[in-house]
């Protein structure tokens, strides 16, 4: 007993199996009662559509409400894959249906499993299982190492060359692309990427360069700063190549910070403590400044603690 395709609520997923027993003619109508198989009494839903032909329903059977009598056996290995109780919708299940779905185009099903989604809380679990997704929709550098995907294997090659269309095709490039496209190439690239690692490289360079710039006695925020700094941080390439432009970016952070320790924003005409900026210096002078910063790190770090 299973929902048609497209069916919405709560247990439009679930499929139970079991015997039809009791029945009982009543004029034009049929009585009966469903008992569930005590150890396989939940199939899973994917399953039964995937032999739908092999069990004899055909795709317009899929999408609507009614009875079939088909002769012959229900698959042992579909049986044995059943549950005596139903499945938990954990949002890690729910997310990995919808991946699933999203990958073989199935849009309707894909619809219904958005909309479950949204009646999870946002979590961690939540954010982290739906990156199969996100990749599918926008392959981002940062998310294959979050899945686990190794460099130097089919799953990091197909990785690269996902990251290559989308960068080829210069749509909705988040404005930090070039730095995870420079650390991405240089973990899972190969000699094939060396001139797309390079141009990367210069992008990067060049960014940094413009927030070193005064001009008109207006300088890039310290937020900006701090979180190109980060950035490179991630990368050994890019620490290494981009000494130069690192030094003078760390230099304009010293010269910025607060007696108190603290990195201070202009808003609204007033310069206000900014937290997520000071975080940022912190961290980007703890990781990429020598012995000459040694006491803004200290600083940074007691104003980041209290």
């Amino acid at each position: 007993m299973m929902y048609e395709v497209g069916a919405g609520g709560p247990h439009a997923r679930v499929v139970r199996h079991g015997r039809i027993r009791n029945i009982v003619r009543r004029g034009h109508e049929l009585a009966f009662t469903f008992e569930l198989d005590p150890e396989h009494a939940y199939l899973d839903r994917a399953e039964v559509l995937r032999i739908a032909d092999q069990l004899g329903i055909a795709q317009f059977e899929q999408h609507r409400t009614h009875w079939a009598i088909k002769h012959g056996d229900i698959p042992a290995e579909l049986i044995a894959m059943g549950t005596a109780e139903r499945a938990q919708r954990t949002v890690t299940v729910v997310a990995a249906e919808y991946v699933e779905a999203r990958r073989e185009g199935r849009r309707r099903d894909s619809d219904d499993l958005a909309e479950e989604l949204q009646n999870f809380p946002p979590t961690l679990d939540k954010a982290l299982s739906l990156v199969p997704a996100r990749i599918l929709q926008q392959p981002t550098p940062k998310l294959y190492p979050i899945l686990g995907v190794e460099p130097r294997t089919p799953e990091g090659r197909n990785a690269v060359v996902a990251v290559l269309v989308r960068d080829n095709n210069r749509q909705d490039l988040p404005a930090d692309w070039s730095y995870s496209l420079a650390w991405f190439l240089d973990l899972y690239g190969s000699a094939t990427e060396a001139a797309r690692l390079e141009a990367a490289l210069a992008a990067c360079a060049a960014h940094m360069i413009a927030l070193g710039a005064v001009e008109g006695n207006v300088a890039a925020s310290v937020e900006d700063i701090g979180y190109a700094l980060w950035r490179c941080s991630r990368s050994p390439k890019l620490v290494g190549d981009l000494r130069r432009e690192i030094a003078v970016l760390t230099d304009r952070l010293v010269c910025r910070q607060e007696v108190e320790g603290c990195w201070n924003e202009t808003r609204e005409g007033g310069a206000l403590s900014g937290v997520r900026a000071t975080a940022l210096a912190a961290v980007a002078l703890q990781w990429l400044g020598d012995d000459r910063y040694h006491e803004s790190r200290v600083m940074a770090d007691h104003e980041s603690h209290s």
